[in-house]
């Protein structure tokens, strides 16, 4: 069936039963057979899984035996307009003054001091960072100056280390914003589609040619690893808008995609609009495989992989990226293999461990409310590391 690709498994992180069956030794070919047989996943996704799984672990495997490595999420909860199909923490900067802001930034700052200190007391080691949202780019130029300075002074590991700044909405890019972390953070450039009027329909106030100059104004401050994000389906676009908005994007050369089926949201303006009609399943289906292909071609690997309750055609959201470009923090947050610290509102922690159930703590997603219940927070981290810490 076009809506089951899975077949009977469900759940976000698909890929972690194909871990598991490498983890006990069988070969590729033998664990593709047996989600065919046993789960009725259809081959290519069979295939997508174990494929993914496989470059999974190559790229953490000088991770493998050190438990002290980290991840860290910084949340900027805001953004210049709110989309249509988004139901992310985030507020439009109508929502939040200037000074509540301001306020906001303070607080964000503490909580990543916080966990700064705590790092070093707990001999923890930051292998990525990634400043997500919301759009940090709506961050003033000395704001995100700031950041990169208290990132730069965390406790790094010295193998592999990565810091991700979604600038997310060309409007809201600057080479005054951009610079602090040229040339070598992981910069994410998000069009979500490359035809104006869908742009216009979901709520984004910028251009196609807005995009255009955002990757070139990145490219001139020495980016060297862009990462795009392209939506496949939003209402009003078939299979040929998907296929002509990543020929668009890949003559960027970004070193990254990640392609994001759609997927309808209570909390999103989406499910008030009656109006919006997304493609069909075997649309969808038909193209998700040629941008798989597409992007394959021009020799960008598959490396991590989730879905989402309600996706189109039942189908992923997936990262592509040319070898050694990939997004360490995204395989640790799919994996649950490891220790992540989050700072901000909605941001999430998780207390990953071998010899008890893993416990989350996440920050609520309201910035205000994120700010009076800081302290409380702060204290309910340091306990759990402290708990983290002791175990066996």
């Amino acid at each position: 069936m076009v809506d089951k690709p899975y077949g009977t498994l469900i759940g976000v992180r698909p890929g972690k039963l194909v871990d598991q069956l490498l983890e006990y030794g069988l070969s590729p070919k033998e664990i593709i057979h047996r989600l065919e047989l046993e789960r009725k996943v259809r081959r290519d996704r069979a295939e997508l899984l174990t494929r993914v799984a496989i470059n999974q672990r190559r790229i953490t495997e000088p991770l493998q035996g050190r438990r002290n490595l980290t991840s860290l999420y910084i949340s900027v909860p805001f953004c210049p307009s709110r989309c249509a199909y988004c139901s992310f923490a985030s507020h439009s900067l109508t929502q939040y003054g200037e000074k509540e802001r301001e306020a906001y930034f303070a607080g964000l700052i503490r909580e990543i001091e916080f966990l700064r200190q705590q790092a070093l007391t707990h001999g923890l080691k930051f292998t990525s960072v990634y400043i997500g949202g919301g759009t940090p780019t709506t961050l003033s130029a000395p704001q995100l100056s700031q950041l990169s300075w208290i990132i730069r002074d965390l406790p790094w590991w010295e193998g592999r280390r990565e810091v991700t700044l979604e600038a997310g909405r060309p409007d809201t890019i600057t080479a005054e914003k951009l610079a602090p972390f040229a040339p070598d953070a992981r910069l994410c450039i998000n069009p979500q589609s490359m035809h104006n009027e869908t742009l216009a329909a979901i709520g984004r106030a910028h251009t196609v040619e807005q995009i255009s100059e955002s990757f070139a104004l990145a490219r001139d401050l020495g980016y060297r690893d862009i990462n795009a994000d392209l939506i496949v389906g939003l209402p009003g676009e078939g299979v040929s808008h998907v296929s002509q908005s990543l020929q668009s994007i890949l003559a960027y050369r970004p070193e990254g995609v990640t392609l994001h089926m759609f997927s309808p949201k209570r909390a999103s303006a989406y499910s008030k609009e009656a109006g919006w009609v997304p493609m069909g399943s075997a649309e969808a289906l038909d193209a998700s495989n040629i941008a798989h292909a597409m992007l394959s071609a021009v020799g960008m690997e598959p490396y991590y992989l989730y879905r989402q309750r309600g996706i189109l055609g039942g189908l992923e959201n997936i990262g592509f990226a040319l070898p050694g470009h990939e997004s360490l923090y995204n395989i640790m947050v799919i994996n649950e293999q490891r220790l992540v610290l989050g700072a901000g509102a909605g941001a999430s922690s998780k207390f990953v461990s071998s010899a008890t159930p893993w416990e989350h703590q996440a920050n609520p997603k309201d910035a205000r409310v994120y700010l009076r219940r800081l302290p409380e927070l702060m204290a309910s981290k340091e306990s759990l590391l402290d708990k983290w810490r002791n175990e066996p």
